[in-house]
Order: structure tokens, then sequence, then C-alpha cells
């Protein structure tokens, strides 16, 4: 039985105000109970409608298809989860946001995504991809320059998936491990995505081979980022930062390679230029020792971690 205490910063909650503390004390019973049926929603509430979307012909290239599916799902399971199944509430459950407290790690989780681009780009022009190849309008320089914007304009959506992955299943899959369950929470991440390549995902007709490694590079793909989110997490205690970045990886790392190189790379090959894009930033995370357990917290022992109670 584990408990996490640390010293309080002038600008940081106490350890007993981090939703990490509350996730601890759940009894190994009720967090399995709560974890179980959140991958029960989180993946039949997903698979289901892209299922329903495969057999009408429909794709989900299209954007309103996306939000009306599944965007949303993860933050339902654990909204059913935390009401009805463990009956905890919402209380410290991550949804707070202290600006003055967390606003480096705000200012990083909106530019992140710019250094995951140029570091992409670079992997690019490595393996023979040129510059004079790039054809960017001005649209898409104005809109890559909004990066740190678009992070927070659309830091709501992409809430639907991150007040699941992480301010629900993360704590409660490994407690107290923070790097297994890094692995953990971004491989079932990743493997939440896997239908989406064989509906229209990447737009238009894919190959199965094009299919199969789109599906198997989510897996690392997620695994990178999360141990990026993790790191904002444990400081911040807010599932926003968590949301930005997500936001930006999508929208301005992401997007941002297609804009810059065009078809000059299928989505395999992309999707590995963004795990590279996002390799050096993890590399940085975990050498300071920044592994997703919240910062000058000590292991102690004691408390109500192994009873068989869920915390109310």
């Amino acid at each position: 039985m584990t408990m996490y205490s640390r010293p309080r910063g002038p600008l940081l909650p106490s350890a007993a105000d981090h939703p990490t503390t509350a996730a601890l004390r759940e009894s190994a019973r009720v967090r399995r109970r709560g974890v179980l049926w959140f991958l029960l929603i989180a993946f039949g509430g997903a698979w289901l409608p892209w299922l329903g979307v495969h057999l009408a012909g429909g794709s989900m290239d299209n954007v309103l298809i996306q939000l009306g599916t599944a965007a949303f799902v993860p933050a339902i399971a654990a909204c059913v989860v935390r009401r009805w199944v463990t009956r905890q509430g919402f209380a410290n459950s991550g949804m707070g946001l202290d600006v003055r407290g967390s606003w480096r790690h705000l200012m990083t989780a909106v530019t992140i995504p710019w250094g995951v681009l140029l570091v992409a780009i670079g992997a690019a022009m490595l393996v023979g991809w040129s510059p004079s190849d790039a054809a960017v309008s001005g649209s898409s320089w104005i809109y890559l320059a909004a990066g740190p914007l678009i992070c927070v304009l659309a830091a709501p959506i992409f809430w639907g998936e991150e007040y699941g992955w992480t301010a629900y299943l993360r704590d409660r899959l490994v407690p107290g491990r923070p790097i297994m369950t890094t692995f953990l929470t971004g491989a079932i991440w990743g493997v939440w995505h896997w239908p989406l390549p064989w509906i229209g995902y990447f737009g238009g007709h894919v190959q199965v081979s094009d299919a199969v490694v789109a599906m198997l590079l989510w897996v690392p793909l997620s695994v990178l980022l999360e141990f990026i989110i993790g790191w904002l997490w444990s400081q911040t205690g807010s599932v926003w930062p968590a949301a930005m970045l997500h936001a930006g990886c999508n929208l301005v790392a992401s997007q941002g390679l297609y804009l810059i190189l065009g078809d000059s790379f299928g989505a395999g090959a992309t999707t590995l230029l963004l795990c590279a894009g996002l390799t050096p930033f993890v590399v940085a995370v975990v050498a300071t020792g920044h592994i997703g357990a919240a910062r000058g917290w000590a292991r102690v022992d004691g408390g109500p971690n192994d009873s068989d109670h869920a915390a109310h």
C-alpha cells in the first residue's frame, strides 16, 4: 500500500490536492472495477459507431463524423464510471487549472508542437526531402504561426479524450509506477485508434499493408506522446495542458507536416516522422527525471490505499 507526499511550493497544490492522490487512495477492487468499465465503454462506445460508419459507407476523414462518433467517448466513459460505477464523483478530477502556477507548463504545452514539427521536418530532410519541394501557401504559414492559439482554442475538443485517458485511466493502471503506466496507457490509447485506417481516416482508399503499418505505428506514437502528457499531468494536476498538447500534435505538428510535405510521404512514413519529432522531447523528460511522478513527491507507507472502499 502506497501513498505519496510532497512539500508544497508557493504556486503548486499540495499532494492531497493532486488528482493522482485520489486515485492512489482507491481500493484495488474499486480501481479494477472502474478501469474495466472505463475500457468497455471507451472501446465499445467508439468502435461500434466506427463500425456503423464503415457499414454506411462513410469516411472518418470527415471532421464532423470524427466529432460525432468518438471524440468525446473517453470523457463520457470517465464520467459514467465516476458517477455510476465507482460513485466517487468529480471532485479533484483534474478539471481545474491554476494558470498562475502552471503558466510555464502551459507555455510548454502550446509550443512543443512547433518543436515536434521542426524536428520532423529535419528528419524528412535527412531521408532525402528537400525544402525546395515545398509549396506552402501564405495562409498555411499564417495557420502554423498561430500554433499556440490553435492549441488553446481546440483544447475543449481534445478534452474529450484526455479527461478519459489522462485524468481517469492513467493513474489507475499501475499505481505508483509512472513509467509502466505511461507505456500501458499509451499502448491502450494507440490500440483504441486501430479501426481508423480501415474507415478512411487518412482519406480515400488505403492499401492493406499501409493500414496495418498505420495501426502498428499508432502505438509507439501514442506512448511517446504519453510521456510528455504524463509529465504535464503530474506537474499541474490539470487535464488542460494535456488537451492543449494533444491538440497541437494533431492540428499543428501533424497538419503542419501535411501542409509542408504534401504527398511526399505516406501515412506510415508521416507517423514515423512524428515519432522522430517527439523523441527529443521524451528524452528530455526522461533524462531530467520527469517521468510522470508528481514533482517533489516522496514515497511513504500508510493510508487507505488497500482498503476495500471507494473514496467519496
